[in-house]
C-alpha cells in the first residue's frame, strides 16, 4: 500500500510539472486525534500523516490535488469469553495504516489573516490484528493460541479546516477530517475477526503545518 501511494504522488508530479509556474507544490503533515466507531474498547486514537500536492491558483482559490500516508497509534484491547467449565482470555493489538489520494483547495478571502481549506478523496487501509487467546479449561493448564488477521480495504475522506500564514511559505492550521471506511469486527459463529459490510465513520481534529514552494 505504501508503494502504491508514492507512485500515485511520483505520477501526479509528473502531470503538474509542466505548469509549476501556475500554482504552489506543497508538503503536508497533520497530527492529531481520531474518535472512531469501533466495537473494540478503545474507541480514540492519536493520528500522524504526511502529504504533498500541487495547487494552480484561480482568482483567490487555487485547487489541486494531494497524496500521502498516514498512521494511526497501535490499539490495545482485553476481552473474556465464558463457556461451561472455564473461560478464555483476549488480548488484542490492532495496527492501521493508510495511504489517499484525493483533491486539496484553498482559499485566500482578501483582507483576511486567514485561509480556508478543503479536501476529499480516497482511502486505501491496510488493518492488522494480532490476538492471543488463553483458554482456562477447569483444573487443565492454561492453553495458549496466537492468531492474525491482516486485510485491505477502500474507503472516502473528506476535509475542512482554517489557518494562517506565519511566514511567507509557510502555514498552520486546524482541519477536521470525517472518514468512511469498514469496521473490523469479531464474528463469534467462525470466532474470526473480519471487515463488516457496513460503513463506519471516524472523525479526527488535527493540528496542520504546510510549506509551500
Amino acid at each position: 500500500m505504501r508503494k502504491l501511494g508514492c507512485a500515485a504522488l511520483f505520477a501526479a508530479c509528473l502531470v503538474a510539472a509542466p505548469g509549476a509556474f501556475a500554482g504552489d507544490f506543497f508538503i503536508n503533515g497533520q497530527l492529531g486525534r481520531i474518535a472512531l466507531d469501533s466495537d473494540f474498547d478503545d474507541d480514540q486514537s492519536n493520528l500522524v500523516q504526511a502529504a504533498a500536492g500541487y495547487r494552480w491558483g484561480i482568482g483567490t482559490a487555487q485547487l489541486g490535488f494531494e497524496a500521502g500516508l498516514g498512521k494511526l497509534d497501535d490499539r490495545d484491547g482485553r476481552s473474556r469469553s465464558d463457556y461451561t467449565g472455564g473461560y478464555v482470555e483476549h488480548d488484542y493489538t490492532l495496527s492501521s495504516r493508510y495511504a489517499f489520494v484525493g483533491a486539496n483547495a484553498r482559499i485566500k478571502p482578501p483582507l483576511l489573516p486567514v485561509y480556508f481549506i478543503g479536501r476529499a478523496g480516497y482511502l486505501g487501509l491496510e488493518r492488522e490484528l494480532d490476538e492471543t487467546a488463553v483458554d482456562h479449561y477447569l483444573d487443565t493448564s492454561p492453553v495458549t493460541d496466537r492468531r492474525q488477521f491482516k486485510e485491505t480495504d477502500g474507503g472516502t475522506y473528506v476535509g475542512v479546516g482554517v489557518g494562517t500564514t506565519i511566514l511567507p511559505l509557510l502555514d498552520v492550521g486546524l482541519m477536521v477530517n470525517q472518514y468512511r471506511y469498514s469496521q473490523v469486527a469479531y464474528d463469534p459463529a467462525s470466532d474470526e475477526y473480519r471487515l463488516s459490510d457496513d460503513k463506519r465513520d471516524a472523525r479526527s481534529v488535527s493540528l496542520s503545518v504546510e510549506y509551500r514552494f
